[in-house]
């Protein structure tokens, strides 16, 4: 990341505290993995003007640009070296002031068990799901704990 003025960093990791979001954003049944489960990670802003996620996409030099269907245009890194080398380090460095500051640590100790091949069995999800929970205020989920964890062999 090239060097950044004062000016942009606080606007960034201030914008970031307010429609920032730091989520495991699907863990879905999937065959193709030992367990059955995909984790997801991802760090995503979103605004009905494509500039500020632009602004970021190009700050961060990774993640992807959608639109959605209501207009919405939304910043997404869901790749865990990106998130690893480039959105991590930054709010670390950076620090973030609202609420979200635990779920930006929450979210660092996912993806540091990620990084060491924990997702891949049935204790490793097991600590990813209680961490989960305690981001976003709980949160809603499209499958319980139980539901994950009973299905694992």
């Amino acid at each position: 990341m090239k060097k950044l003025s004062s000016k942009l960093i606080y606007y960034l990791v201030g914008f970031t505290d307010g429609e920032g979001s730091f989520n495991i954003s699907v863990i879905n049944r999937n065959r193709d993995f030992n367990t059955g489960w995909k984790i997801a990670p991802s760090f995503n802003i979103s605004q009905k003007d494509d500039s500020i996620p632009k602004l970021f996409q190009k700050v961060f030099q990774c993640g992807t640009i959608r639109y959605r269907k209501d207009g919405i245009c939304y910043f997404e890194v869901r790749k865990i070296d990106d998130l690893v080398k480039k959105v991590i380090p930054f709010f670390q460095k950076y620090k973030l002031l609202s609420i979200k500051k635990n779920d930006f640590q929450y979210f660092s100790k996912i993806i540091s068990l990620i990084k060491e091949k924990e997702h891949l069995g049935k204790s490793g999800i097991n600590k990813i799901l209680k961490i989960r929970n305690r981001m976003n205020f709980g949160g809603k989920h499209r499958y319980s704990d139980k539901e994950i964890l009973d299905s694992i062999k």
